[in-house]
């Protein structure tokens, strides 16, 4: 019904474009930047990713006001982000209520980085006058019906950096040479919390996280390879592991530290999303698929190690001095994409199957010496 519902708005607005288009140039241009942000709804390391856009906007327009558009799922990661003014929860409202409120902003400008013909409908009805958009290579139908509506307009093309490409947008509003600074924030709340779990752990040992889950069940590497994993990274008397996960994960993660069967094996799953990166500070070293947390992990500067698994390790995954990217063996293609159409379950576990145990272990000793 839903997607019914958006295709007849697509309908409708094609049909309407030179009206709403032309309502939208009579908003008075106001010469506060008044912006849209809408990144990936729900998808966290896509929300990480997207926060340079918000950094640098408040960098160049300090007086500038940013309201940004997600899923209640991700609010933690973006709650207590300073150059974010408002942020509006899909939902808290119905197709017409949300533009409504989104009119009522009095917006001149919007970033549409998911890229997705329903959010291009949303900034015309709302009559931004300025609809900044990315569009892909191989668009589906309703994003060919829709990607003319925006008058600002960059391709993505599949296999490079989406964080850069999201800051590349920055240039139709006069933001040039742009940082690529990702953020995540904590508060003294958050700090607090984590402070008095790091205080139970003994201050001589380097803690390791390791997420053994992920938002998509499919990129999962499996926990009887992570059970040998643990068990080879405590075979070091200074190394603790803290399995992390949220309170849905932790009667698997419960399982696993009872085979582990180590003191110096630890579950944390009762910290939520806000509380998240002040937990993830305190640690040495972090350990996961290609999955929202990791990109939490390198906006602290946190060393990390990214189980590649089927992503293509080319479009968003960290890739510096302090990261490790673990690939699949016997050069297994990528199956997993931003925005490109992914591969058959059956490619995307061949990854995660060729995937080595002692390639992972190698890098975790790499980075611990």
């Amino acid at each position: 019904m839903r997607k019914i519902l958006f295709l007849i708005i697509i309908i409708i607005t094609w049909v309407l474009y030179p009206i709403l288009n032309l309502l939208s140039k009579r908003r008075i241009n106001t010469k506060q930047k008044r912006v849209l942000f809408i990144p990936q709804y729900s998808r966290i390391g896509d929300i990480v990713c997207s926060t340079p856009v918000v950094y640098n906007i408040k960098k160049n327009y300090p007086d500038s006001y940013i309201v940004a558009l997600i899923s209640k799922k991700a609010l933690g990661i973006l709650k207590n982000n300073t150059g974010i003014d408002k942020i509006i929860l899909l939902e808290d409202y119905s197709i017409f209520g949300l533009i409504k409120a989104l009119h009522r902003e009095n917006l001149i400008w919007s970033i549409n980085l998911s890229a997705t013909s329903i959010n291009t409908c949303i900034t015309l009805w709302s009559l931004i006058p300025n609809r900044i958009k990315t569009i892909v290579e191989t668009p589906p139908i309703t994003e060919r019906l829709t990607d003319w509506m925006s008058n600002y307009k960059l391709l993505y093309k599949d296999h490079t950096f989406l964080p850069q490409h999201h800051i590349n947008l920055l240039k139709f509003m006069d933001i040039n040479n742009p940082e690529l600074k990702k953020e995540v924030f904590v508060t003294e709340h958050t700090e607090l919390k984590a402070q008095n779990w790091r205080e139970s752990i003994p201050n001589n040992l380097k803690i390791i996280g390791i997420s053994i889950s992920a938002g998509n069940k499919i990129k999962e590497l499996g926990d009887d390879k992570f059970e040998i994993l643990i068990k080879k990274i405590l075979d070091d008397a200074n190394n603790e592991v803290v399995i992390i996960g949220s309170k849905v994960d932790k009667q698997r993660i419960d399982e696993l530290v009872k085979k582990v069967n180590n003191p110096r094996c630890t579950e944390a799953t009762n910290f939520n999303l806000e509380e998240l990166p002040s937990l993830m500070k305190r640690f040495d070293l972090y350990i996961a698929v290609d999955t929202g947390p990791i990109y939490i992990a390198h906006s602290l500067g946190i060393p990390l190690i990214d189980i590649i698994g089927p992503v293509d390790p080319s479009e968003q995954p960290p890739n510096d001095s302090k990261s490790i990217q673990v690939l699949a063996r016997n050069n297994i293609e990528p199956s997993s994409f931003v925005f490109k159409r992914r591969g058959s379950p059956e490619q995307i576990r061949k990854a995660l199957d060729n995937t080595s145990v002692d390639d992972i272990y190698n890098a975790v000793q790499k980075i611990l010496k």
